[in-house]
């Protein structure tokens, strides 16, 4: 017996990549939802034009409140939760046509896929990312964590199914800046209960060591010039992180 399955994209504004994603997607989804945060160029257009099988739209909390809404909402009990700017690989999908024959799952199982990031043009090696399986698959009743950024399920990260997930998270600079100040303003608020007394450990060692975490902890030197300035704008999103957090505390 196959099991169908539910593949859930978010969008905002996501026109510009979209549509490989969803004709990646539907390849193999029996559902394919998009959970549209009203967006103000045409994602709707394109997620009707490349296999979206049904959209939603919602107001934008965060994004674990988001993917636990539309939990509530598919029409499957196995869902998969992929990113606009992601798109399944042929050897992932072959994957999960064969995950869709197990006739045999438990609520409890989950899966990961593991994901290869692009960026400045270059699929990345090191820097940190080398290692990046996130948990995507599993049954609707799971929830992710109630947080601003880097929401997730909270449980051991498992053995990837076999193929990747690749993410074109990075368009051109500015973007990728305003992506990362963004991130920093909704980082600050995850960080304002656990953190104390702002002072140059959080603006100036904090953001050097992340720098230094990646370009030479993690290998980043190996990725060349994208893996340098992939350090630099991972250090400059810690900075901004706690500029942030100032201007919560004193709003």
């Amino acid at each position: 017996m196959v099991s169908p399955l539910s593949i859930v994209i978010l969008t905002y504004n996501e026109a510009d990549v979209l549509a490989n994603t969803l004709q990646a997607a539907a390849s193999v989804a029996d559902e394919l939802m998009i959970v549209d945060s009203f967006s103000q160029d045409n994602t709707l257009a394109v997620a009707k034009a490349n296999g979206a099988t049904r959209i939603e739209t919602r107001a934008f909390k965060n994004w674990a409140d988001q993917r636990n809404w539309a939990m509530e909402q598919i029409q499957y009990p196995w869902v998969l939760f992929i990113d606009a700017d992601e798109v399944l690989d042929s050897r992932l999908i072959e994957s999960l046509r064969q995950w869709k024959d197990e006739t045999h799952l438990k609520e409890e199982e989950y899966w990961g896929l593991r994901r290869t990031h692009f960026f400045m043009g270059r699929a990345m090696q090191y820097s940190g990312l080398q290692s990046d399986v996130v948990v995507r698959l599993f049954h609707h009743k799971r929830r992710y964590s109630d947080c601003e950024v880097h929401e997730k399920i909270d449980v051991p990260k498992p053995l990837p199914l076999p193929g990747k997930l690749n993410h074109y998270t990075f368009k051109n600079w500015g973007d990728w800046d305003n992506k990362q100040r963004a991130y920093a303003q909704r980082s600050a608020k995850d960080y304002h209960t656990k953190t104390g007394t702002i002072g140059p450990f959080h603006t100036m060692i904090k953001p050097a060591f992340r720098f230094f975490k990646h370009f030479i902890l993690r290998l980043g030197f190996l990725d060349g010039s994208a893996g340098f300035w992939y350090s630099i704008s991972m250090a400059k999103g810690v900075f901004w992180r706690y500029v942030e957090l100032k201007k919560l505390r004193l709003s």
